[in-house]
């Protein structure tokens, strides 16, 4: 599944093309929509905090652009966190980012990281690129 969004015209910028910042916002929506997919109507956003992302800009997205898409795949898990190679296309067209996110498992009452859960261990396990 590659999650799909729309461009919004606010998220254009002076220079007539997609503001760097608003590629982030793509690719969250993405991890959050391919997340709860993946680990059903348990999970919520609130479950996991980012503790590292690293960006790749290769192509601007230029003004007239409709949509765009993510894809998100499974690099390694841990004992609390699990980490994402993720990239951001023209939907139809080009790879324009390339990434790789670390998220934290949480305890939100607690302030805290958290063990994976079994569900979200096996879950994750067979979706992880070898």
């Amino acid at each position: 599944m590659k999650p799909r969004f729309a461009v919004r015209w606010r998220d254009l910028d002076q220079l007539g093309h997609v503001n760097s910042v608003v590629f982030l916002t793509y690719l969250e929506e993405g991890r959050t929509t391919w997340l709860g997919g993946l680990l059903g109507p348990q999970f919520e956003t609130n479950q996991y905090v980012i503790a590292r992302v690293e960006l790749d800009y290769l192509a601007e997205i230029p003004s007239g652009t409709e949509f765009v898409e993510t894809q998100h795949e499974i690099a390694a898990v841990g004992r609390s966190s699990v980490t994402l190679d993720e990239t951001l296309s023209i939907v139809g067209g080009d790879i324009v980012a390339r990434g790789r996110v670390v998220l934290v498992m949480w305890e939100p009452d607690h302030h805290r990281s958290r063990p994976l859960s079994n569900h979200e261990l096996t879950a994750l396990n067979q979706q992880l690129v070898r």
